[in-house]
């Protein structure tokens, strides 16, 4: 994968193992033998991680920021697959089965961080640790499931709903209490990012976007989102909304 090493990350393996459920529930011993070998790393806004096509090697935790996975379709077109945060797994299958990558995966901030631990010597370590192997276990199955919410939500039907639904995902995810009531969700995206997101064109989430906010529902600003209506959101969502 593309990730270049970098000295002076800012972030130690102690700091990143707090952030990393799977890192965070291994044994000391278990810990110990990745601490030597784990690489922590920072990435920058607009890097790539790895490109779709690229030979797979390395197991990549989030330690901080945001990545999205975009994928090429036939056509040309770009799609964002999904949104990944701190502690989740980058594309664990193509790893552990030494296949191409899917995928592209970028850096959506800068001073986003991230560990990288070899193929061998993760699957290693799982070889001989049942207490690391059920860790992992849950981590896989639980980014599995983030996947399967994932289809659900492109195949939601009209794209309003498909928009909705996105937006409503992020404020579960990430959202906190604004202080003029409704909720902040600090994370940037373009209208194309959008677009890519929710399998349409920039156009019609143009359209989308503006209807949400002359009624009141999501207001867009220079460093996030502010959902002022959740409950007209989870409507559209529903199919139920205008």
């Amino acid at each position: 994968m593309s990730v270049p090493p970098e000295s002076g990350t800012g972030l130690d393996f102690h700091a990143a193992v707090e952030r990393i459920p799977f890192l965070r529930s291994l044994p000391p011993e278990d810990l110990g033998q990745l601490r030597s070998r784990a690489q922590c790393r920072r990435l920058a806004r607009g890097e790539a991680l790895w490109w779709e096509g690229e030979p797979s090697g390395d197991f990549i935790f989030l330690a901080g920021g945001r990545v999205k996975l975009v994928k090429s379709s036939a056509g040309g077109r770009e799609v964002i697959v999904d949104l990944c945060g701190p502690g989740q797994l980058l594309c664990s299958s193509a790893v552990c089965g030494a296949t191409p990558c899917c995928c592209t995966a970028v850096s959506l901030e800068d001073a986003g961080h991230a560990v990288v631990i070899s193929r061998r010597d993760l699957l290693d370590l799982l070889e001989m640790s049942p207490a690391a192997s059920r860790a992992f276990l849950h981590q896989v199955t639980g980014r599995d499931m983030d996947l399967s919410r994932r289809i659900q939500e492109l195949a939601a039907g009209q794209v309003d709903r498909r928009i909705a639904g996105l937006l409503l995902r992020l404020t579960e995810q990430l959202g906190m209490p604004h202080k003029d009531g409704g909720t902040w969700v600090p994370l940037v995206l373009s209208r194309q990012d959008l677009a890519d997101l929710t399998g349409t064109t920039i156009e019609t989430t143009i359209r989308v976007m503006s209807r949400f906010s002359r009624q009141n529902v999501v207001h867009t600003a220079a460093k996030g989102f502010h959902v002022t209506d959740s409950g007209a959101l989870q409507d559209v969502a529903r199919g139920e909304g205008a």
